[in-house]
């Protein structure tokens, strides 16, 4: 009997694909592995190469007088470059030399009791090198000693500088470049240098000289610092002048330098619709001078057409904002101003704009404790002129009709600008309500949105009826009037009204006018009407006094918890800013 068995050896397509995927993945892995093996290996030849170059500097170094072992115009002085760039082999390098006085805690130092009268034991020379034209890229190498010289120290009549480097939270930074010059001896001494792993650069046995060091401070991705000479014209009293060193004397100075930051500036109405080309100046809280102030930082931009404007590695610090756009002022902003800016962040500020009358006066409001403070009362009165205004609050108002509705009933008449009814040959219509829907207002935002306030000003005469509906909702389509009670039924008739709870949280807002009579001979006359509201659109802590004329005034802030805040000024000018602090009671 015969068998036969069949054997299928063919792949199918899918099979023979993941194949070639496989090897194709594999070979890939090895290639990548090879390639970044042939870099690692490159790497440490050019590393070694760089290194042996150092150590033939340093030999040089080591084979010079003690007493040449130094840098060219630097401190201490002697006949090596501070920066040079060599040829070696194929490699073209940035060799950078540090030569540093050290004082050996074995005999006393600068800062010790006693002192030690001669603190330069002994010197330590650093090399660094950059390739600048390796591929790939190594690191900096660095090479270190230290130089005794083969005679006994010796007392000096020179000082010691120390320079000291902190971050914003007073966190030491090392490697923080550091350039100190005296131009007031001759030569001149330039050093520059680096803070070690403390913060700390320490310049021993120096020359003395009155504000004679100016030094600088700065590091990639940083802020920077600097001190500046004593009565120059543009800063005659520094606050941080140029360093003094004394015979046999210990001079500290220190700086705070951190990491720069990003502001992202908004212009806006209180709305928060953008206001687009608003010219701005802004001026940090850090000052490099005093009497008169002078910051270190202060610069004017303008936003684009969509009232933006990117403020890109500034230094942390508070800012104030000035309007400086004719015809506008700043009313506020949606966070605390001044801002603070923390560093290595970018922020947001979103400042309130508004057009301004030939006279104002703009009022911030802070606790003992500089926290802005909402619902204080502010009053500004004076001759001829007494108003009141809320901080976090606002208000809407409008008095002409004219061509200003969604909405009215033919027997409406709103010519004259206010709204009545229609008047047909001395006679008014009768037993009949009339009405006119407002065109909507728009808040600006729905978040912590709130009517607070309706308050109107009407002539109703006897056997005449004005009542008042409104409607609130975050799509501007759905509009239910309704009255104090929340439901259609109900209407406002009693002005002001307060307490509108139902108003919370919703953008847009319409109003519904109702008029009637019961005498033909008279009609109701509405010819203002005033909302007056809170919402995230608004700053929390300022308000503006506009229009007003020239005199004498009287400020008074009150809220409950806190004692009332009084100023008395004269207003000559035509801007006036009034911080009011009050205390708790």
């Amino acid at each position: 009997m015969n068998y036969r068995k069949n054997y299928n050896l063919s792949f199918s397509l899918i099979e023979v694909l993941i194949g070639i995927l496989f090897i194709a993945v594999l070979g890939y892995l090895i290639y990548m592995g090879f390639i970044n093996f042939l870099r690692f290996s490159t790497s440490i030849r050019m590393q070694l190469q760089i290194l042996n170059a150092l150590e033939n500097e340093m030999e040089i170094i080591k084979n010079l007088k003690y007493e040449d072992i130094g840098i060219i115009d630097g401190y201490p002085r002697g006949k090596l470059q501070a920066k040079k760039i060599i040829d070696y082999g194929n490699y073209k390098l940035e060799i950078r030399t540090y030569v540093r006085n050290i004082d050996d805690p074995f005999d006393g130092t600068v800062t010790s009791t006693p002192k030690d009268t001669a603190p330069a034991d002994y010197k330590l020379v650093e090399l660094e090198a950059d390739c600048l034209n390796c591929y790939p890229k190594i690191k900096t190498q660095r090479l270190t000693t230290i130089i005794a010289p083969k005679t006994l120290e010796a007392t000096t009549n020179n000082g010691s500088l120390f320079i000291q480097v902190f971050d914003s939270k007073g966190n030491s930074l090392p490697d923080v470049n550091v350039l100190v010059i005296n131009n007031k001896i001759n030569p001149p001494i330039r050093i520059e240098d680096v803070t070690n792993v403390n913060g700390l650069l320490q310049l021993i046995d120096i020359p003395t000289g009155t504000n004679a060091y100016e030094i600088y401070v700065s590091k990639p991705g940083y802020s920077s610092d600097r001190t500046y000479p004593p009565n120059d014209p543009n800063n005659p009293n520094p606050v941080k002048p140029n360093a003094t060193v004394l015979e046999q004397q210990l001079t500290l100075v220190s700086f705070s330098i951190d990491k720069l930051s990003n502001l992202n500036i908004y212009t806006q109405n209180k709305f928060c619709k953008p206001l687009g080309n608003i010219d701005l100046k802004i001026t940090g809280s850090k000052l490099i001078g005093t009497d008169p102030n002078i910051p270190k930082f202060t610069t004017t931009t303008i936003t684009d057409l969509n009232g933006y404007k990117f403020l890109q590695n500034i230094e942390w610090d508070e800012y104030n904002f000035e309007v400086i756009k004719e015809g506008y002022i700043l009313k506020g902003a949606l966070q605390d101003l001044p801002f603070n800016l923390p560093p290595d962040t970018t922020k947001t500020i979103n400042l309130i704009v508004t057009t301004s009358s030939p006279n104002f006066v703009l009022v911030s409001v802070w606790d003992e404790n500089n926290n802005p403070l909402d619902n204080a009362t502010v009053t500004l009165s004076g001759s001829n002129y007494n108003k009141t205004l809320i901080t976090e609050v606002d208000s809407i108002s409008e008095s002409n009709w004219l061509n200003n509705y969604s909405e009215k009933t033919e027997n409406i008449d709103v010519s004259y600008g206010d709204i009545r009814l229609k008047n047909y040959d001395g006679v008014y219509p009768t037993n009949t309500e009339e009405y006119l829907i407002s065109n909507t207002i728009d808040l600006g935002t729905s978040t912590d949105s709130k009517i607070i306030k309706i308050a109107w000003n009407a002539d109703v005469p006897l056997n005449t009826y004005l009542k008042i509906q409104i409607a609130v909702n975050n799509d501007n389509y759905s509009w239910n009037f309704v009255g104090p009670d929340g439901t259609s039924q109900s209407y406002f008739t009693i002005s002001p009204s307060e307490n509108i709870e139902f108003s919370t949280n919703y953008r847009y807002l319409r109003y519904k006018v109702y008029l009637s009579t019961l005498d033909e001979n008279s009609t109701p006359k509405l010819s203002k009407i005033t909302f007056t509201y809170k919402n995230l659109c608004l700053s929390k802590n300022y308000v503006l006094f506009d229009n007003i004329p020239g005199g004498t005034y009287t400020l008074t802030v009150r809220k409950d918890g806190y004692l009332d805040y009084s100023y008395q000024f004269d207003l000559f000018v035509n801007y006036y800013y009034i911080k009011a602090r009050l205390n708790k009671q």
